[in-house]
């Protein structure tokens, strides 16, 4: 039979049933745009708890960011048998949507012909980010950062940065840090979004700003990290590289997922 149990904890059948017992097709009870809502979490658990020739079933009703929502959330060997299930195109316009830093682990996983060939087929700009994610240790702040983050240039108002939020905040991992870079890469300082939100929009960011910065290097653990985040209290601290210069940020749910994996990622047993 196509149906399994899945613990009451997880995800209801309610979500899913077989159209008869031996068909090769299932019938969702929610509409595609309803599945498109649901937690990837959720969606991993339907993954993991039917039949491999099902799989497709979900992926099919689901889109290309949601899908790569749900493969993060799945077990390595689990997530590289999906992918198995897809073409190649499918595979990149699937890594596309996904944030570099998550896009890159799913690859790190993949036998390494396999992921240069994806990685040579997709979007050159997101192909270079993930590149430069996957050539550092994948426990170091390199391999856990991201390069999305909400980059403010000096000598701007807080309006002005406001304004800036509202065009990226779909693009950047955390929206309640802005990151003050100037040109060269150099981080000159941080603002908090409640700052931004509280202060006058006439207000410069150099007033506001705090300058004095606790960030990481590019090759230091996760116990670094985790010493910086907890010690001052802080969603995410940026990644400097060996020049000093601004390389990204890791979250304190990274840093959490490295130590807590069954918890964070709700793995399914």
């Amino acid at each position: 039979a196509i149906r399994k149990d899945i613990p009451h904890s997880e995800i209801s059948w309610e979500y899913v049933q077989p159209l008869e017992p031996n068909s090769s097709k299932l019938a969702l009870n929610i509409a595609r745009n309803q599945m498109n809502e649901m937690h990837p979490a959720d969606l991993a658990d339907i993954i993991e708890n039917i039949p491999i020739r099902n799989i497709r079933t979900v992926l099919d009703s689901i889109d290309a960011e949601t899908t790569g929502d749900t493969l993060y959330e799945l077990e390595p060997e689990m997530r590289n048998l999906v992918i198995s299930q897809l073409n190649d195109e499918q595979v990149t316009d699937i890594l596309e949507e996904m944030e570099h830093d998550e896009a890159a682990d799913v690859l790190s996983d993949l036998p390494e012909e396999k992921a240069q060939e994806l990685l040579e087929m997709m979007d050159q700009e997101d192909a270079e980010d993930i590149q430069e994610l996957l050539e550092h240790e994948e426990d170091s702040a390199g391999g856990m950062m991201t390069p999305d983050y909400f980059r403010l240039p000096p000598h701007i108002t807080t309006g002005q940065a406001l304004e800036r939020l509202r065009e990226c905040a779909n693009d950047v991992e955390t929206i309640y840090y802005g990151y003050i870079v100037d040109d060269d890469d150099n981080l000159e300082g941080v603002v908090s979004l409640k700052a931004l939100l509280l202060t006058p929009p006439e207000t410069l960011l150099s007033e506001v700003m705090e300058d004095n910065v606790k960030y990481v290097h590019i090759d230091d653990e996760p116990e670094d990290m985790l010493e910086i985040l907890t010690k001052y209290d802080l969603i995410a601290v940026p990644v400097l590289d060996e020049d000093d210069r601004m390389a990204g940020i890791v979250t304190v749910d990274d840093v959490l997922a490295h130590y807590l994996p069954q918890i964070i990622k709700n793995k399914r047993r």
